[in-house]
C-alpha cells in the first residue's frame, strides 16, 4: 500500500498566516510543527517514507525536502500548474500506478488533526486491505458530534460486511456543505458522517474509472507517465497537464459511479479538518470555554474566554471581555474575528489578492 497526502492549496481561509508562498499546511502553527510535518509523523508510525507519497504544487517542493527528507524525490509529485483535485488526484494515481502497478493507494490530506491516531490508522490500513481484495473504493469517515456546516457529509446506505471487527457500509449519497438545519437533521438522523476525504483503491481500478468518465484527462495522464522517467519529463507534464479541466474528484467521478462500488469505515477517532480558524479551534480546545493560545505568544485576560489566539513568541496578547473571538498576530497582518465567521476570512483574501496583493503573496 502507499499513502498520498495531498498539500498543494493556499489555505486562503486561515490568512494571516496562510499565503501563497507560505501556505498553512508548512506553517509551525501547533507546537512549532506544521499540519504537514504532523500528517507525516502520523503514516510513520506505520508506513516506512518509501511508502508515503505527497502531492504538491511545484513550488512547495522545497518545503516537503525540508520538513520531510527522508520521502524520496521520486515520490514527490509536482504539480506544474493549480488545478482541482480531480487532475491532482489522477496525476497522482497515473504515477503510483507506474511505479508499483495495481497497487493499493490510500489518499490523505495534509490538514487534519486527529485524537485517536493508533486507531484511525488501523481503520484506514483496513480500508486499505478492504478495496485490494474487493476493488471497492472505501473511505474512513467520522460519525459527526456537532452540525457542522463547513464540511461535506455522506449517506449511508446498508451493512455490506464485517472485516477485521470494522463495518463496511455502503455509500448511498455525497451532500456538500449543508446549511445548519440540515446538519442538525443529519446528526438526529444518525444515517450521515462527515467526509473526512481519507479514501484507498487501486490505481487500476481508479484509473479504469478516469478513462470511462474523464477521457480527455486519462489520455493525458497516460501520455505524461509514459515518459515519467525521460530527460524530457517535464515538457510533457506541463503541455498535457495545462489542458486538464478543473474540477473536484465528487464531481468528475464520484458522482458519475454507480452506489454499488463505493463503501466507508464508519469511526469515531477525534477527526478535525483544520480548514479554518474555527475548525482550528474546535480541534484544539479541551473545553467549550477554553482559550486556545498558539504560536509562543503570551496571554493575559481578564473575563475572556472560549477564544483562539495565535502570536509570535516574545508578545503579551491582553484580552478583555472577549467571547469567542480568534485574534491572529503575524507581523505585517492582524486578524480579529468571531470564530463562527471565520469562514469568510477566504472572501477577505480575495480581496486582498486586488487591493493589496504583497499581502497574500
Amino acid at each position: 500500500m502507499k499513502v498520498v497526502i495531498f498539500c498543494g492549496g493556499f489555505g486562503t481561509r486561515m490568512w494571516p498566516i496562510s499565503r501563497k508562498s507560505l501556505p498553512k499546511q508548512f506553517y509551525p502553527i501547533i507546537k512549532g510543527k506544521s499540519f504537514f510535518e504532523i500528517t507525516f509523523s502520523r503514516f510513520r508510525k506505520v508506513f516506512e517514507p518509501e511508502d508515503i507519497y505527497v502531492s504538491t504544487e511545484a513550488r512547495y517542493v522545497k518545503f516537503i525536502r525540508k520538513q520531510a527528507p527522508s520521502i524520496p524525490l521520486k515520490n514527490i509529485i509536482a504539480e506544474p500548474e493549480r488545478k482541482d483535485n480531480l487532475a491532482a488526484i489522477g496525476l497522482a494515481t497515473a504515477v503510483i500506478h507506474k511505479h508499483s502497478p495495481n497497487e493499493v493507494m490510500l489518499i490523505s490530506w495534509s490538514d487534519h488533526l486527529i485524537n485517536q491516531e493508533d486507531e484511525f490508522l488501523r481503520a484506514f490500513k483496513t480500508a486499505g486491505e478492504y478495496a485490494g481484495e474487493t476493488g471497492l473504493i472505501v473511505s474512513v469517515d467520522e460519525e459527526p458530534k456537532y452540525p457542522n456546516v463547513h464540511l461535506g457529509y455522506v449517506k449511508l446506505g446498508e451493512t455490506v460486511d464485517e472485516y477485521k471487527g470494522l463495518r463496511i457500509v455502503r455509500i448511498t449519497k455525497h451532500i456538500e456543505k449543508p446549511d445548519l438545519e440540515t446538519a442538525k437533521g443529519f446528526l438526529r438522523s444518525g444515517g450521515y458522517l462527515q467526509n473526512t476525504g481519507y479514501r484507498a483503491w487501486r490505481t487500476d481500478i481508479m484509473l479504469g474509472y478516469f478513462e470511462k468518465y474523464a477521457a480527455e484527462m486519462y489520455k493525458g495522464l497516460m501520455v505524461i507517465t509514459d515518459h515519467l522517467t525521460d530527460k524530457n519529463y517535464e515538457t510533457f507534464l506541463y503541455r498535457e497537464y495545462h489542458k486538464f479541466q478543473k474540477d473536484s474528484i465528487e464531481t468528475g467521478i464520484f458522482e458519475k459511479l454507480p452506489n454499488n462500488v463505493r463503501a466507508t469505515i464508519p469511526v469515531s477517532v477525534g477527526w478535525e479538518d483544520s480548514g479554518t480558524w474555527e475548525l482550528l479551534y474546535r480541534a484544539l480546545r479541551v473545553n467549550e470555554n477554553e482559550n486556545v493560545l498558539e504560536g509562543g505568544a503570551e496571554l493575559q485576560h481578564i473575563e475572556s474566554s472560549g477564544n483562539l489566539i495565535i502570536g509570535p513568541k516574545g508578545k503579551l496578547i491582553g484580552l478583555i471581555g472577549l467571547s469567542g473571538v480568534v485574534v491572529i498576530d503575524t507581523p505585517d497582518g492582524l486578524l480579529v474575528s468571531n470564530i463562527s465567521t471565520t469562514d469568510k476570512v477566504k472572501e477577505l483574501f480575495k480581496t486582498l489578492e486586488k487591493t493589496k496583493p504583497e499581502l497574500v503573496e
